[in-house]
């Protein structure tokens, strides 16, 4: 077994893959230790800065606040590397959520921090960024661990095939949070890019995926009338961008490695009550779980995106449109 001072060394992968071989023979404590150094690199390395309630916490079921400029710096990059991580050590948690953010790095997190276009016409720009957010559940299960504790009970794995046991702790992490996680999907969706999730159709089996709305629903989106100066095959490019290179290859990966992926809406006001988000109009959700009992996937918000680096940061599958363009002729159309 490596020394334990040594496993400061390992990158979180090796870290992860040491766990995966040796948990069988080492102790909870050395467990802990080992998925924590994993942990702090990402603290360290990428700025994730586990539990502390600042931009770059991506441990909240709920952001306090949102980073959607990958540069922005907050208050702890001045701190050092802490002792220790603010995170749940019940039921294996600080492994389960090391696995989920070594899968994160795997497919989710380079979707993320590149400013997506979600216009419907050509007169409002609209934009939005993907956020990554890993949660776990055993959070709210240390909460009652003294009581279990009295009681002479013990408490099991999380299991992530009860829909019922995640609505549960969700709803007593964040109110009524499980109950609109898991509530039916059916509905018109409000803004670009849940018309996409909605309408893309994965083939595990073939490891394809194509979208409905791209292929027949697209004009369903159109805000208000067209503008004659845009072909029609202009609006239908300006509203398939990104699903090629983002939507399709995330929604692909969240269902082969997470269970229970859904597209979930912020509650009705959640803009409307603090200066952190009034006036935005994104906070969605799209996730799933780990088998760990770890909420894994991202947040769409157009909370904080510098106006500034927005040409510059565009995410791919962007349409090319140069609003001081004079011959509108020459913009590409390609799908």
């Amino acid at each position: 077994m490596l020394p334990l001072i040594l496993t400061s060394f390992l990158s979180p992968e090796d870290a992860l893959n040491l766990l995966a071989h040796c948990s069988p023979s080492i102790s909870q404590g050395v467990r802990d230790a080992v998925a924590t150094q994993g942990l702090k690199a990402f603290y360290d390395r990428e700025e994730v800065h586990f539990g502390k309630g600042c931009l770059r916490d991506w441990h909240r079921l709920v952001p306090a606040k949102t980073a959607a400029g990958h540069r922005d710096r907050c208050g702890c990059s001045r701190n050092g590397l802490p002792n220790d991580l603010p995170l749940p050590r019940l039921l294996n948690a600080r492994h389960h959520l090391l696995e989920a953010m070594c899968l994160i790095y795997r497919g989710i997190q380079p979707h993320c921090f590149q400013v997506l276009q979600l216009d419907r016409n050509f007169e409002r720009r609209q934009y939005g960024v993907l956020q990554p957010v890993v949660f776990s559940l055993a959070a709210a299960l240390e909460d009652q661990l003294n009581i279990v504790r009295e009681n002479g009970q013990s408490l099991g794995p999380i299991n992530v095939k009860d829909v019922a046991e995640l609505t549960r702790l969700m709803d007593r992490l964040e109110t009524n949070f499980g109950s609109r996680f898991f509530r039916s999907t059916e509905r018109s969706p409000a803004g670009m890019v849940e018309a996409h999730w909605q309408n893309i159709h994965v083939n595990l089996a073939t490891d394809t995926a194509y979208c409905r709305f791209c292929d027949t629903n697209t004009d369903s989106m159109v805000e208000g009338p067209l503008n004659p100066q845009f072909r029609e095959a202009e609006y239908e490019f300006l509203m398939r961008q990104h699903c090629r290179d983002i939507y399709q290859p995330l929604k692909k990966f969240m269902m082969r490695h997470l269970q229970h992926v859904r597209y979930v809406r912020p509650p009705r006001g959640w803009n409307e009550a603090g200066d952190n988000f009034q006036g935005n109009e994104w906070l969605d959700l799209i996730a799933g779980f780990t088998p760990g009992g770890v909420l894994c996937g991202v947040y769409l918000t157009d909370i904080r995106i510098p106006r500034a680096w927005i040409n510059d940061h565009l995410a791919p599958g962007a349409y090319p449109f140069d609003e001081s363009a004079i011959d509108l002729t020459l913009l590409r159309i390609a799908y």
